[in-house]
């Protein structure tokens, strides 16, 4: 007669004190799931929700190519149930990105640009430019363009050289310089916090 509970009966108690979602968050941290990546690339999560599962199914197809073996197996919480999927590990981020361009649904699909006043003609490669101004200068010009496909950034060039020899050309440069400075505060509202 044993005064301690059984070993099985102590890992059964133990288990349902477990909240899953932290359990399945847990062991599947660190790795790229399909819906994740689909959101992360600009589209939107009622796009990624309907057509995920068909796009993983390619995604894992590509993996079994060029791998050798089956894609690792992680947690995701799909309309409110914890469902067994396929997880990537970051180096498998190229087959993602192959099944991106194989899969007809995400092939021609052009996700909606994060820069604002973005008029779609300067579009390359999943990197959106656009002109936020342009100050004349005597030397040429100054600009600034915002620039999304990785990180926002803004990105501006300027080059103003020369010697003001009249105060009429002084307050004429001031006022450029002026209008570059309430540019990029207007760029500023563009990056994250």
């Amino acid at each position: 007669m044993s005064h301690s509970i059984a070993p099985r009966q102590r890992h059964l108690n133990a288990a349902q004190g477990v909240d899953l979602g932290v359990l399945y968050s847990t062991v599947s941290a660190g790795m790229l799931l399909v819906r994740r990546y689909l959101t992360g690339r600009g589209i939107d999560q009622a796009f990624a929700d309907r057509y995920g599962s068909a796009f993983g199914r390619t995604a894992a197809k590509l993996y079994r190519k060029h791998r050798d073996g089956e894609p690792r197996r992680a947690w995701s919480l799909v309309s409110g149930k914890w469902r067994r999927v396929n997880g990537y590990l970051p180096q498998d981020a190229e087959i993602l990105d192959e099944a991106f361009s194989a899969y007809p649904r995400t092939a021609s699909y052009e996700p909606a640009c994060r820069v604002p006043r973005c008029d779609r003609l300067l579009h390359s490669e999943g990197i959106c430019s656009v002109d936020l101004t342009d100050i004349p200068t005597r030397e040429g010009y100054v600009s600034l363009v915002a620039t999304a496909g990785g990180p926002m950034c803004v990105d501006f060039s300027c080059q103003v050289s020369g010697e003001l020899s009249d105060l009429d050309e002084a307050r004429a440069q001031a006022g450029r310089l002026r209008a570059l400075a309430d540019a990029i505060d207007g760029a500023a509202a563009l990056l994250p916090a």
